[in-house]
């Protein structure tokens, strides 16, 4: 909790056990799962901000270490839903060209000033909330809908934490 906000919401995700073979939509996921805007890049950003960050900030590092661990589950859920879907869920997504593309480390921001990088932060939270509703629009299928907008509801919270440290701790 920061701010008197959980960092955890205590809202079970949809199971997808009954999701169909589907690659246009996993390859969709892809996107959401280890592109430049995923799941993968925020883990990675999230837990090297948690690092970068000295024990004065113990709040703030706690917040992106937790917050961290939740995009874990959802990269866990979503590289479940590629498998079911029928594709390999390997650190891969479809660039502009059409070409799939390994995930690299480039893909995340090393800012390391505090208002900054938090204010990245929210903008990135953005950015996924709008690829998840833009797979919702395509997918057209009610299980991919409620698991992902489950996911929607926990990066709309991290939204709130973050503009939360903005206005209290920076």
């Amino acid at each position: 909790m920061i701010n008197g906000i959980l960092i955890n919401l205590d809202i079970p995700y949809p199971s997808i056990n009954d999701l169909k073979p589907n690659k246009k939509i996993a390859y969709k996921l892809k996107k959401a799962y280890a592109g430049r805007v995923s799941e993968l890049s925020c883990i990675n950003k999230y837990i090297f901000q948690h690092i970068y960050l000295d024990n004065s900030f113990k709040e703030i590092k706690k917040a992106l270490k937790d917050i961290a661990i939740i995009e874990m589950h959802h990269l866990d859920i979503l590289g479940n839903m590629i498998k079911k879907l029928g594709l390999i869920p390997a650190y891969t997504a479809i660039n502009k060209v059409g070409n799939e593309s390994y995930w690299e480390s480039n893909f995340i921001s090393y800012e390391i000033d505090l208002p900054k990088f938090i204010i990245e932060n929210i903008e990135g939270e953005k950015k996924a909330i709008k690829i998840y509703q833009n797979i919702i629009k395509e997918a057209d299928d009610e299980i991919i809908t409620d698991i992902l907008n489950r996911i929607i509801l926990d990066e709309e919270n991290h939204i709130k934490i973050f503009k939360s440290i903005l206005n209290n701790f920076i």
